[in-house]
Order: C-alpha cells, then structure tokens, then sequence
C-alpha cells in the first residue's frame, strides 16, 4: 500500500510541476489582435499595441481599419475634412502617429 500510494504521490508532483511548464505563450501570440480582444480589450487598443510594435521594429502594422468604404469617396473624404477643421475636438484617427511640431498650425486644438 505504500509503494503505491509513494509511487502516486510521485506521479502527481511530477505532473504538478511539469504541466505548468507547457503553459507557454510567445511574444507574438502576447500581441496578436485575438488575444488582445480575448482578454478584455479593446479595438481600439489592439490597434495601438500593434502600431507601437510595428513603430519599434519598423515595419507596417498589420491592423485593417474597420472604416466604412464610402469614405473612400473623394466628395465624402473632403466634407470630412471639412468638418475635421470645423470641429477640431474630432478624430482625426492619426493617434501616435502625428511628427512633433513645436510650432502652432491651424489644425492645432
């Protein structure tokens, strides 16, 4: 009875410190959109986590906007400007993309 129940508590501590060991996840799978979204977060956040990545190794972002076609449309892309420059409080969706300018302009807030 012993040797069994030695033998059992044997196994079970081996699986007890080697299952956590094939829990692995890789730097790439850490910052892929679906697990990003999987795990609570935003569109909008998967999208900055994969422009910083992409920002650091230089390369381009892997992201698809999600933007409408129609604003592909030059008449509808110039109404949008339009009310971009009205209404400066609106998004001009170029976050951490913008040069630093140390000089004012007129689409400054």
């Amino acid at each position: 009875m012993k040797k069994i129940f030695s033998a059992l508590s044997v196994i079970f501590v081996f699986f007890a410190l080697a299952v956590p060991a094939l829990a692995v996840i890789t730097p790439e799978e850490a910052m892929s959109e679906t697990y990003i979204q999987g795990h609570g977060y935003s569109d909008e956040m998967a999208r900055l986590v994969d422009l910083q990545n992409a920002q650091i190794n230089c390369t381009q972002t892997k992201h698809k906007g999600d933007r409408p076609d129609i604003y592909n449309d030059k008449k509808v892309n110039f109404i949008r400007q339009i009310f971009k420059y009205l209404d400066c409080g609106l998004d001009d969706e170029k976050f951490m993309q913008h040069n630093t300018k140390f000089t004012t302009r007129y689409d400054d807030l």
